[in-house]
């Protein structure tokens, strides 16, 4: 796989044999054209990072920092190696977590102007609880936008608080961008 734009355009990065999905290139590619190209100074958060397909297209597009959340052990030491292959002084910063995506948000400390989460499709409840694990913990700031990955059959059951901006399906892939509505509005 290969990042496909951004100051680390068309560097390959390793995937694991098996236990991750990553996101496809043409999908990453709308995805990022559809929030406006770049991610420049915005703090992200990778959740079920796998490979961190995502979350490097956000740091190569200029994201300040950018957090990867994986459980995994093996996926997460590729992870590691992948983004250490991949430092330069032109990019910002990046901190990894070995933990469960919804506990980690419990005790996640600071907020995301990005959130990019691309659960294994078959976890249960992965949408309901991601989406309350984020509203819950206030990681994500007032004007900051979740970007969720899921499989494209089905109509998703997006919860108040939240307000579907888009939602486009590539495939068997389908891409909601999800808001918070703000606090006077629930």
């Amino acid at each position: 796989m290969r990042i496909t734009s951004g100051i680390l355009r068309n560097r390959r990065f390793e995937v694991p044999d098996r236990e991750v999905r990553p996101t496809m290139e043409a999908v990453r590619e709308a995805v990022f054209s559809s929030l406006g190209g770049r991610c420049e100074g915005l703090d992200v958060l990778d959740l079920f990072a796998g490979s961190g397909a995502l979350g490097m297209e956000a740091w190569s597009r200029g994201a300040k920092s950018v957090t990867f959340v994986e459980q995994h052990p093996i996926v997460f030491r590729n992870l590691q190696a992948n983004l250490e292959s991949m430092r330069n002084d032109e990019l910002g910063a990046t901190k990894c977590w070995k933990s469960d995506a919804i506990q980690w948000l419990g005790r996640a400390t600071g907020q995301f102007d990005l959130i990019l989460a691309d659960p294994p499709y078959d976890l249960p409840d992965a949408m309901a609880n991601t989406l309350a694990g984020i509203a819950d913990g206030s990681v994500l700031t007032d004007d900051g936008i979740l970007v969720y990955e899921m499989r494209s059959k089905g109509e998703p059951v997006v919860p108040e608080p939240w307000s579907i901006i888009r939602d486009k399906r590539y495939g068997k892939t389908r891409v909601l961008i999800l808001k918070l509505k703000q606090k006077e509005e629930r």
